[in-house]
């Protein structure tokens, strides 16, 4: 029973890794701001890109209380 838990653990890891990538790319390629885009186009780009920045933040905690402890010794 173990064993069979460990093959399918094993086969599903290049799967969510594969996902991980195609959704890195997707999201990349849809903040990337082109030369050809109109200027609406671009300040939506720009502001899914910080969307994106706060995101990774929202979900680095240790990120976040670093920021806080650098806000409050610069007071």
């Amino acid at each position: 029973m173990e064993q069979e838990q460990e093959a399918a653990s094993e086969a599903g890891k290049p799967a969510i890794t594969e996902k991980a990538v195609e959704t890195y790319q997707w999201w990349n390629n849809l903040a990337t701001i082109h030369p050809e885009d109109p200027p609406l186009v671009g300040l939506t780009k720009l502001g899914v890109r910080l969307l994106g920045i706060i995101v990774l933040l929202a979900l680095s905690p240790l990120i976040l209380i670093g920021v806080v402890v650098a806000f409050f010794a610069v007071l």
